[in-house]
């Protein structure tokens, strides 16, 4: 608990760039082919389980597609934990394909298994070879398209992508401004056959977001604002998109939530953010196969406790501009434990059926990856403690 870092005392200096073109709103696939015919005319068609089949979608991406002379190849099965192993076989499928582009249609493990097929094309060797660090970084990659159907990682809007190696109990991130997706079509009708439980999920997803880059203490206070106001609506929209699943203008603010929860504006005058609890969830993802989403639910409010001290003053503006003034960062807590579990998200291991004979697992992993965080360090002397909150 007293390996907190503080790098800066004042706001950095800051280059901002995002080049992706987002085009919002109902029916906008049907501008999907005019604006991938720029890129070529062979596309890979990433897709995951099959849910866009079912609801149409697929069917009018390959219409879109074919209307303007770009011939689609399909590649399925994208898992929702996506693994290296399936984006090594989508780059053979789309060498032999000889494709321009990707078209990632679906959430963020198939738009994060885009990106690594995307810098995977151009190279002799597996991708998981970049997340790993032994391959330099990419010099080129294939343009990715994207048509979003789950409101959560904000994948659709930045460069990074997380991918995991089951066998080894491993889940790395990594990023490139050469994975910034060139036209993301977010159309929140899509989002209407999500299931409560994964909709909740996205909604811890995107509040993570922004805690991980609020709890940076750098100076940035519109970053911090912006932050606290995105957690704020989180709030009161994603009751709404649980309980009324098509109620379109609550669906389209979670949608334009997650994106903006990572799409760079939040790192504006800082150094990019905590990302401690991500490093932790990872564990539970790769151990477990649980949502992501569902293991933030359960880490970042024992990481707030843990860290409730050393990062008091951050806490109680969070609670202030998130409940009101007069609101403390204990009281933020609760109401952020009281929010999960409203939304139907497990905030404890055990709730999970993840029992105590999972910790000595669990702790071992993060000993494995050196779980930590930028400014809030943590040691294996830090995880039985953290542990037990999440219990």
């Amino acid at each position: 608990m007293k390996n907190f870092v503080y790098l800066c005392a004042y706001m950095i200096n800051f280059n901002y760039h995002n080049p992706t073109k987002v085009i919002f709103g109902k029916a906008v696939v049907t501008q999907l082919g005019r604006e991938a015919v720029k890129y070529g005319n062979r596309a890979l068609v990433l897709i995951g389980q099959g849910s866009v089949k079912k609801n149409g979608l697929l069917d009018l991406v390959w219409a879109q597609l074919e209307s303007m002379g770009i011939l689609p190849t399909l590649f399925e099965g994208i898992r929702p934990n996506p693994v290296y192993q399936d984006c090594d076989k989508a780059v053979q499928v789309a060498l032999e394909a000889n494709v321009d582009m990707i078209i990632a249609v679906g959430g963020g493990s198939v738009l994060d298994s885009a990106k690594a097929i995307a810098m995977g094309y151009h190279v002799n060797h597996s991708i998981w070879d970049f997340y790993t660090q032994k391959a330099p970084k990419p010099a080129s990659a294939l343009p990715i398209l994207a048509v979003l159907t789950l409101a959560a990682t904000g994948s659709e809007m930045n460069p990074y992508t997380v991918i995991q190696d089951t066998e080894n109990g491993l889940k790395i991130g990594y990023g490139s401004p050469l994975l910034y997706p060139k036209v993301s079509f977010l159309d929140p009708t899509y989002t209407f056959s999500v299931s409560p439980t994964q909709t909740a999920y996205g909604v811890v997803d995107l509040i993570s977001h922004c805690l991980e880059e609020f709890f940076e203490p750098t100076p940035s206070p519109l970053s911090d604002c912006i932050a606290t106001d995105i957690i704020r609506l989180a709030f009161q929209y994603g009751r709404q998109v649980v309980t009324e699943p098509e109620n379109y203008e609550a669906r389209a603010q979670v949608m334009w939530l997650a994106t903006m929860a990572l799409n760079g504006s939040l790192s504006a005058g800082k150094y990019g953010g905590d990302w401690g609890v991500h490093a932790l969830e990872h564990s539970l993802s790769v151990l477990f196969d649980i949502a992501h989403g569902a293991g933030l639910a359960i880490v970042y409010p024992a990481w707030l406790k843990y860290h409730q001290t050393q990062a008091s003053a951050k806490l109680d503006f969070l609670a202030a501009r998130v409940l009101g003034d007069g609101h403390t960062g204990v009281e933020f807590i609760e109401a952020l434990e009281a929010f999960y579990t409203e939304m139907g998200a497990h905030i404890r291991l055990g709730q999970a059926s993840i029992g105590a004979d999972k910790h000595p697992q669990i702790i071992e992993n993060w000993t494995k990856s050196k779980a930590s965080g930028g400014f809030f360090k943590l040691a294996s002397q830090d995880y039985p403690a953290l542990l037990e909150l999440m219990a």
